[in-house]
């Protein structure tokens, strides 16, 4: 009988079949690169990023002022228009005068007067007192004589001085202005009565600009005298660095807030009205602060390469918070005593060796 082989063929068979898969396996296997050391700076992550309150102002003048007539009288011509840039003593308008011009004439008449009775009053007292000296009048006479030569004296000086204040008054018929700046209002048009104190003009100093704000009750205890503000206007390309110059300890009981003034520095294209916000440092927080050139992108995220123990570097995903042009907040990720690599060699992988140039806090 003959005997059957295909029991014994199929063992062979699976032999074959595992040894050419092993082959293959061990064909097509890649060995792991060994680890790279590198030479690079290490930071350890610090915290205290700044707590920035952000509020909304405008620039205004610390001169602004009313520019009036002192008599009253129509107005003539206003000789400046609004945006117009002025010198301190500009006659800015005139007032018709001819109240002032009578009462000078009035003043004038006043004073001639007075000094013709005073000449007269003292003709008189020479005269009396050669009567007296020779006994022919009395001595209360001569007392009387005096005294209204002393009384048209008195006269004369109270008309002189009528006089110069009607004089000083026509100087007032040409308002001018009392600082170099701008005119920023004209309240009042040529034929309006001109009354004293009321505004005819608005002008302010060119000069002395501030931003204006005003600081939510909650963040005044933050904000003193002296402390610098960033302040960001939209007519400026890039931000102001500011001074607290007054906080008024005055608040709106409506709105709970008070005035803040912060005096900015001479900067061209810098104009009262401008709007921008102020940014105030009101504390720090307890985020870690990294720089912007240790993040490094893989796979599409964000993050930094954290140096353990052993100083090998693990890439580590970060959240981050605010930004700012050389450094970021990290809202996840990395706590404030890690160590990272302060600068990312492009070629850096996970499990690389560091080995620190320098350490920075």
């Amino acid at each position: 009988m003959k005997r059957n082989s295909f029991p014994t063929a199929i063992p062979l068979f699976f032999i074959v079949l595992a040894s050419l898969a092993s082959g293959c396996k061990r064909s097509g296997e890649r060995a792991e690169p060994a680890p790279n050391t590198w030479t690079l700076p290490v930071m350890v992550a610090s915290e205290g990023a700044p707590i920035v309150y952000a509020i909304a102002g405008s620039v205004v003048s610390d001169q602004r002022i009313d520019v009036a007539s002192k008599l009253s009288g129509y107005i003539l011509e206003i000789l400046v228009r609004e945006g117009d840039r002025v010198k301190a003593s500009q006659v800015l308008a005139r007032i018709d005068a001819a109240d002032v011009d009578g009462g000078i004439r009035r003043a004038q008449a006043a004073v001639d007067a007075a000094e013709a009775a005073s000449n007269d009053a003292n003709t008189d007292m020479e005269r009396f007192e050669w009567l007296f000296g020779r006994g022919s009048i009395s001595e209360n006479e001569m007392r009387k004589i005096r005294l209204k030569a002393d009384t048209s004296r008195e006269a004369l000086n109270q008309a002189k001085a009528a006089l110069d204040t009607a004089l000083s008054l026509r100087a007032y018929a040409d308002v001018t202005s009392p600082v170099d700046g701008v005119v920023v209002a004209r309240i009042k048009r040529a034929g309006d009565l001109a009354l004293p104190g009321a505004p005819i003009l608005i002008v302010e100093a060119g000069g002395g600009l501030l931003f204006e704000t005003f600081v939510a009750e909650s963040q005044l205890a933050a904000i003193g005298t002296g402390d610098p503000v960033d302040v960001v206007l939209d007519g400026l390309p890039s931000p102001l660095k500011g001074t607290v110059s007054r906080v008024v300890p005055s608040g709106d009981p409506v709105t709970r807030s008070y005035q803040v003034k912060i005096a900015l520095p001479e900067t061209a294209g810098l104009m009262p009205g401008m709007f921008g916000r102020a940014n105030f440092v009101v504390g720090l927080s307890e985020a870690p602060v990294v720089p912007k050139g240790a993040l490094v992108e893989r796979g599409g995220l964000r993050g930094v390469f954290v140096v353990d123990d052993e100083g090998r570097a693990h890439f580590r995903w970060l959240r981050i918070g605010r930004e700012w042009p050389d450094r970021v907040e990290v809202d996840a990720g990395l706590r404030a005593d890690e160590r990272f690599v302060a600068t990312v060699e492009p070629k850096l992988r996970d499990g690389d060796k560091i080995k620190a140039a320098e350490s920075v806090r």
